[in-house]
């Protein structure tokens, strides 16, 4: 099965993955950016880059995608 993703999808996919150093996780970033608003997503990456290094337990992009899921749960996250 074949993913088509939009300009815009993989334009946004790469920014949020640039910003957390995670480019191996890109597939992951795409299917975020197709299933969750983009305001949603970039307040969420605004909140991880807020927190100093040192209170980061593994790393940005696990604590990113932590996040996301943990508020995704509670449906305030859908489009």
């Amino acid at each position: 099965m074949q993913h088509s993703y939009s300009p815009q999808e993989i334009r946004l996919a790469t920014e949020i993955s640039d910003t957390l150093g995670d480019r191996d996780s890109m597939a992951q970033h795409l299917l975020f950016v197709r299933r969750y608003n983009e305001d949603f997503l970039r307040e969420t990456l605004a909140k991880v880059m807020a927190i100093p290094e040192s209170q980061i337990r593994k790393s940005r992009a696990a604590l990113y995608t932590f996040l996301i899921n943990q508020r995704s749960r509670y449906g305030d996250a859908r489009h």
